[in-house]
């Protein structure tokens, strides 16, 4: 039976998880996934063509992606309260400029060089290494739960944007964009802490005891991390199912419209594939945690490309949300590489390593959702890109299955008497 130390711990481990699941909501809903509504809306309004607007969206997804490693190691540093913080601030006020952007000049600007820059450590980098810390065998099951927080972003930003957008314009949608960060992202980031060592506990719960063993913990270095096979692989990795992601994510509304499903429609059924990402990722995490974070995420890839093919094959409107409810698992990548990555080179450097990761993938990043514009302005049709994206999520699941799943942190004890 656990001690109260114990269970007061695992507790404390598990209410950090739930503060994270407003700003993963917050980023998620206003950028991750509700930037695609503002694609269609800003070209009426500016008159952009679909090349330029998928260069605005993929610019920021460019910019986002190199701020990661700076990110991460002031993280390392400073610990993720302190940027998540910061980090909400500056979101929130780049979005009330957004919306007072009055040209298309003003709109990059705000966009690339404002809220790309720190909005993912409010969606993603933040609540990642807060449960990185916080957690080390079910480290895979506490990022997915994360993955909740997404789903809740998606349930209840995604459709009020549009219904904003639909009533007003996207400026109204940028305001409400800017409160739903703030509201759910404040709280979170006032009330956190950084590591279970502040409250003098250890991850997973283990309270510190008078007798108790001495543990050594070596962890690699970022460079020395950089050296090994298992982190090319999973660069590689995360560069192709990446890329198909921002690619999807920015056209997606866009997809359903070329598909024949009105702007109000598609926004509905990208928040039913967050709503179904939910219990999805609820049971791949602990899936990852019993069989392998690698693995489960190679098979998680083959089943996104498998939806991905059946949407563009897809005729009927039932065969369309058949399609985007198969995809809905993409939502459940990121959490399994981070808990692998977690896994793979420990706590100290954590941070670092995953901003590299994330800023090493940007070619992708940012060259699909232009691709994916350009294609559409010269055949007016989404069909080949959606080939390449499918295409993509198969080479994830190969490299995956192929990477080395070794963990390169060396743990010795010695019991002392503290």
């Amino acid at each position: 039976m656990l001690s109260n130390a114990t269970q007061n711990a695992r507790f404390r481990g598990w209410y950090i998880v739930a503060l994270m699941l407003g700003p993963r909501a917050g980023g998620t809903g206003t950028y991750i996934l509700g930037s695609t509504l503002f694609v269609i809306p800003l070209e009426n309004d500016l008159g952009l063509t679909r090349s330029m607007s998928a260069l605005l969206f993929a610019s920021g997804s460019m910019v986002a992606g190199l701020a990661a490693p700076i990110s991460g190691a002031l993280m390392d540093r400073y610990g993720p309260r302190s940027m998540l913080l910061g980090s909400v601030i500056v979101s929130a006020l780049g979005y009330v400029l957004l919306a007072m952007s009055a040209n298309i000049l003003m709109v990059y600007v705000v966009f690339v060089g404002i809220i790309s820059p720190v909005i993912l450590n409010v969606a993603f980098n933040a609540s990642a290494a807060f449960v990185n810390n916080w957690f080390s065998r079910y480290k895979a099951t506490a990022m997915s739960v994360l993955q909740v927080g997404s789903g809740v972003g998606a349930i209840i930003i995604i459709p009020t944007l549009a219904f904003v957008m639909d009533s007003w314009e996207w400026r109204a949608a940028a305001i409400a964009a800017a409160g739903f960060v703030l509201v759910l992202g404040l709280p979170a980031a006032w009330f956190s802490r950084d590591t279970p060592e502040e409250l003098g506990l250890l991850p997973d719960g283990e309270p510190f005891s008078a007798t108790r063993p001495t543990t050594t913990v070596t962890e690699p270095t970022a460079k020395e991390a950089f050296k090994t096979p298992t982190f090319w692989f999973m660069v590689c990795a995360v560069m192709a199912f990446g890329g198909a992601q921002v690619g999807m994510q920015i056209h997606f509304v866009p997809i359903m419209v070329w598909k024949g499903i009105d702007e109000v429609q598609g926004a509905l059924v990208l928040t039913v594939m967050a709503l179904v990402s939910t219990p999805a990722v609820l049971v791949i995490g602990p899936l990852a945690d019993r069989f392998g974070r690698l693995p489960v995420a190679g098979a998680n890839s083959l089943i996104v490309a498998l939806g991905v093919i059946l949407l563009n094959l897809s005729g009927p409107v039932w065969s369309i949300w058949g399609a985007a409810l198969i995809m809905a698992p993409n939502f459940g990548m990121y959490p399994l590489i981070w808990a692998a990555l977690g896994h793979v080179f420990g706590r100290k450097a954590f941070s670092t390593i995953r901003g590299t990761v994330m800023a090493l993938q940007v070619g992708g990043s940012m060259g699909m959702p232009i691709l994916a514009g350009v294609l559409f302005d010269r055949t007016g049709s989404y069909g080949s890109m959606l080939w390449i994206i499918a295409g993509l999520w198969l080479t994830a699941a190969a490299l995956l299955f192929l990477a080395p799943s070794k963990s390169y942190v060396r743990v010795s004890q010695s019991t002392v008497d503290a």
